[in-house]
């Protein structure tokens, strides 16, 4: 892999051979992960253990207003959870991605992130960069600017 070192340096305990290379795309390689895989070892990461919620919460203020304030006090999850066999749990991804601009590979050649997490981790978690709560799952090849896809059809 033409970028080994940066993939080195997102490994996140999941191995270097955690990537999956295609290079199959007009714009360049594109590197992933096994989704399931990130999910596990989110769900299994020693520092969210005492900061990932599986059950629903309804919260109030002191004036008996509801309050929103993570996945697992949002009406979606508890209509959802009614729907589950018993002893099921919810687990809802999250992905993201942004223009940080990681590297070039070579000449215009340009990647984007693109990040997972879970839902069922505390946003006091899923803030700080030390928990490693994002986890990088896919590197994404851009078109360089300017660059145009003709249709051959």
């Amino acid at each position: 892999m033409p970028c080994e070192k940066l993939l080195s340096e997102l490994n996140f305990g999941l191995g270097d051979d955690s990537w999956n290379e295609d290079d199959s795309h007009i714009f360049g390689t594109l590197y992933y992960r096994d989704i399931l895989k990130c999910i596990q070892f989110l769900l299994a990461h020693l520092p969210f253990e005492a900061h990932l919620d599986f059950d629903t919460v309804r919260l109030a203020d002191s004036q008996g207003g509801r309050l929103y304030c993570e996945m697992h006090t949002g009406d979606w999850w508890w209509d959802t959870e009614d729907q589950l066999p018993a002893g099921a749990s919810i687990v809802s991804v999250i992905c993201a991605s942004d223009r940080t601009h990681w590297t070039n590979f070579s000449g215009n050649q340009q990647t984007r992130p693109l990040y997972l997490t879970i839902g069922n981790s505390r946003r006091d978690i899923g803030r700080t960069s030390k928990q490693r709560a994002w986890i990088p799952v896919g590197l994404i090849p851009c078109p360089p600017k300017g660059a145009k896809i003709i249709d051959e059809a």
